[in-house]
């Protein structure tokens, strides 16, 4: 290798490191604005009430996540079976029930703090990052995986402890679907948001 090529190599190496890490914290702003918004909830949990919770969090998940791509995802083979009605429907109660979800478990502070660990582009456009939600007693690790749609970095899927939410949603929605049918998820969707609502009242 002469050096003229080496050096070559090197500015192209120094480069590519340089878009890699410009992508990463660009995937990074979603994920920090949903991580800052989760620590205020817990720190507010008690004033603002489930309520308070839900309305809080409710506009930075939509902001955070690309519904329309984790719907799909969850649907699998049935979603081209829906007509546009039927898409919007289930978007609207998967998006719905995360925030329930979120109001329901991020309700009490205990001095826990998300740190960032690591992020790994997996293809243009895709990305894997790493936090982990450190507390006093306990620890456990959040991977976000985040794409590229349009020119804004979205979150569609989120793995805690090993364990993938979108892969447990979509055993469970196309379970129901097989069985029951497109409308029988909707309801059980609807129910499970108000029994968390329900649960949560206190």
């Amino acid at each position: 290798m002469t050096m003229r090529s080496f050096l070559g190599f090197w500015m192209l190496a120094l480069v590519s490191i340089g878009v890699l890490a410009d992508s990463i914290q660009d995937a990074k702003k979603p994920v920090d604005h949903l991580n800052q918004e989760l620590v205020a909830l817990m720190r507010g949990g008690k004033q603002l009430g489930y309520d308070g919770r839900f309305k809080k969090i409710d506009p930075t998940v939509r902001q955070s996540f690309m519904f329309e791509a984790v719907a799909q995802i969850a649907l699998g083979t049935h979603w081209k079976k829906l007509d546009e009605a039927q898409k919007l429907e289930f978007m609207d109660k998967y998006r719905e029930l995360s925030s329930a979800t979120y109001a329901s478990q991020f309700k009490e502070y205990d001095g826990e703090s998300f740190e960032f660990e690591s992020g790994q582009e997996l293809k243009p456009g895709r990305v894997v990052l790493r936090y982990n939600l450190v507390a006093p007693k306990e620890k456990h690790t959040f991977e976000y995986h985040v794409s590229l749609f349009n020119g804004e970095w979205r979150v569609v899927n989120i793995v805690v402890d090993g364990i993938s939410d979108l892969a447990l949603r979509k055993a469970q929605y196309t379970s129901v679907i097989d069985r029951e049918g497109f409308e029988a998820l909707i309801n059980k969707l609807v129910e499970k948001i108000a029994d968390t609502a329900k649960n949560n009242a206190t």
